[in-house]
């Protein structure tokens, strides 16, 4: 049978020289063996890549090292000027910015966003970092802040590092926010962990709002950016005159000049006092003024140097509202008319409550139908009565005196009642009256030098409203400017 000679019988003397026999590399039908098929196949692939251009970004590169420094250096040979026109456009560049040296490393600071039911020391080891060291972590924490009540929301930055030597990893430090003027960092100090406290500064501000009611007042006071705790103080401001439930109306419109204590980065950490405030109700004003007098007794006063504050408020809970006036009524849960001798006041579970004059309470315990309940007497003949709380404030009993304003209790529905509310007495001389209906008693006016001095501090702080709220204006002007300009 005829068939083809391979190399190795053409050129014997190969064989003889490698010692490589025909029956070796080659089987009975004359086919290569695998074996040295493969081994053939990644050598001629070996040789042929080193002969080709390679290929970088759809361009193809001379593979000639002396003729790439020529390149880089814009000096061509005779034969490398024919690969020239393969090199990118960019090249010098290219070679210009290139990288040298190791690359760096990422900054591995990571926010991490506590979850409901997440712990910091759990977060921690999440992360890598050894129970141990979580434990030393959280401890160190817990000196500057109370770990238990860290909620679901809050976050913090940790930086993550493993060491080169053994891989192990290690918190190389941890930043907080312990409160809106503190933030903490954590790092480690030999085998400790150690923290330092950074506190920003607050500067003090003042700004001037004012808002035309459209819906609800703290609804037009938050689309005016009037913060909602200024609001809440204006009310009790006017809360000894004005009743806001059934006094306000749409198109009354509020006025406002206050102070604003806020970090370096604009940051609002508490809201400071009321220098001015003009309610205007039904087209009629009713301005206050912040004074204080000679000795040293800071109130609010009308534009006459009238104190605004009266022996009881009205209304001795934020953002009630009348549910029940006094008078004779279908009982809820008797069934049958009685005579209600209070005004209940609706107000969500836990709602803060204040005490609504000077006096020494009588009472503050439970008291039957009224539930948990609290009595004061102001004066020998007037007392005021609060019941249905859902707990009493810290340090209120029997026997200890207050300040209008203070803060006694909180809406419950304790005792007989259908739901959360405040039910309110005023009694004179042992008697249940309207509140709404008795007239209360006026407190200091200014008079002499206080009155002088008190009218050159009104025409200023109403030059002081003007003034800001100008520049309020002209800074909204300069952001419709822009606006239209981009």
């Amino acid at each position: 049978m005829n068939r083809k000679q391979t190399v190795l019988e053409k050129v014997p003397a190969l064989g003889h020289l490698f010692g490589i026999r025909h029956r070796y590399v080659f089987t009975r039908n004359n086919r290569m063996r695998l074996r040295y098929m493969i081994s053939s196949v990644a050598v001629i692939a070996a040789v042929g890549f080193s002969v080709l251009p390679i290929p970088v970004k759809g361009n193809w590169y001379y593979s000639d090292v002396q003729h790439l420094a020529d390149a880089a250096s814009g000096h061509f040979s005779d034969s490398a000027s024919s690969s020239r026109r393969v090199l990118p456009g960019n090249f010098l560049e290219l070679v210009s910015f290139a990288p040298s040296g190791k690359k760096k490393k990422p900054d591995n600071l990571k926010t991490f966003k506590i979850e409901s039911g997440d712990t910091v020391a759990g977060i921690l080891q999440s992360a890598g970092v050894p129970g141990t060291d979580a434990y030393k972590i959280v401890s160190t924490l817990g000196e500057y802040v109370d770990v238990r009540k860290i909620r679901a929301g809050q976050s913090f930055k940790a930086k993550i590092k493993q060491s080169e030597d053994d891989g192990s990893i290690s918190l190389a430090e941890m930043k907080m926010d312990i409160d809106p003027l503190k933030s903490l960092k954590i790092f480690k100090e030999g085998d400790e962990y150690v923290a330092k406290v950074k506190e920003k500064e607050v500067s003090q501000h003042s700004y001037a709002g004012a808002t035309q009611i459209e819906t609800s007042l703290y609804g037009s006071a938050a689309r005016s950016g009037i913060p909602a705790p200024v609001i809440a103080r204006l009310i009790k401001m006017y809360s000894w005159s004005v009743d806001f439930q059934r006094d306000i109306r749409r198109d009354d419109r509020i006025e406002v000049l206050y102070d604003v204590y806020e970090t370096d980065d604009g940051k609002a950490v508490r809201y400071g006092d009321i220098h001015y405030a003009n309610l205007n109700l039904g087209g009629i004003d009713l301005q206050l003024y912040r004074f204080e007098d000679k000795d040293g007794n800071t109130g609010y006063y009308d534009s006459l140097g009238r104190s605004v504050k009266k022996t009881l408020m009205r209304t001795p809970v934020d953002g009630a509202r009348v549910s029940s006036g006094f008078g004779m009524r279908h009982h809820p849960i008797l069934g049958y008319n009685k005579m209600h001798k209070g005004v209940d006041f609706a107000a969500s579970l836990g709602t803060p409550l204040y005490a609504a004059g000077d006096g020494v309470l009588e009472f503050a315990g439970r008291n039957g139908g009224y539930g948990n309940f609290i009595r004061i007497r102001h004066t020998s003949s007037m007392k005021t009565a609060y019941a249905h709380l859902h707990k009493f404030a810290k340090g209120i009993g029997q026997g200890k005196r207050v300040k209008q304003g203070d803060l006694i209790g909180y809406v419950g529905s304790t005792g007989r009642s259908t739901g959360p509310h405040l039910h309110y007495e005023v009694l004179l001389d042992g008697k249940q009256v309207n509140p709404n209906r008795i007239d209360l008693p006026i407190g200091e006016n200014l008079k002499g030098k206080d009155l002088e001095k008190f009218k050159t501090a009104k025409r200023a702080l109403e030059q002081r409203y003007v003034e800001l709220k100008g520049m309020q204006f002209a800074s909204m002007d300069e952001k419709d400017k822009d606006k239209k300009a981009g």
